[in-house]
């Protein structure tokens, strides 16, 4: 497992200004067209969330307030583990394993996403999802 100190993608961005924080995405430059856009709040500290993989939906976690940890691991098992914080903006690929924990009480996550909800193409059984790589 790995421990990663994200890097802003060069379409993300936060500010700083004398009155508080300016959180920019902008939407040309990411690698996926939204379709959907959630977010998680008020999630208990010792919650785990999320705990699935997508077969073919990307998404763009953005921490908008507050404090999490995503832990994204590779059908090959190989996992990262990312402190969010305000502003910390990820790019979810398909078919990575996502568990979301650690959240600070003030943790608001936001997520867009390139597909509208669709159950089917969620993998929520990790031994179904670690048997595609075989």
């Amino acid at each position: 497992m790995t421990e990663s100190q994200s890097a802003m993608p060069s379409w993300a961005r936060v500010v700083t200004e004398s009155d508080g924080l300016l959180g920019v995405t902008e939407f040309a430059g990411l690698p996926f067209v939204p379709q959907r856009f959630f977010w998680l709040s008020a999630i208990q500290g010792d919650a785990i969330r999320a705990d699935h993989a997508h077969r073919t939906c990307h998404q763009l976690l953005v921490c908008l307030a507050g404090s999490l940890t995503a832990t994204i691991t590779t059908i090959d098992k190989d996992a990262v583990v990312h402190t969010l914080s305000v502003g910390t903006t990820i790019h979810l690929a398909p078919l990575n394993w996502l568990e979301l924990s650690a959240f600070s009480k003030d943790a608001v996550l936001g997520v867009l996403a390139s597909e509208p909800y669709d159950q089917r193409e969620y993998i929520t059984e990790r031994s179904e999802f670690f048997g595609l790589g075989s």
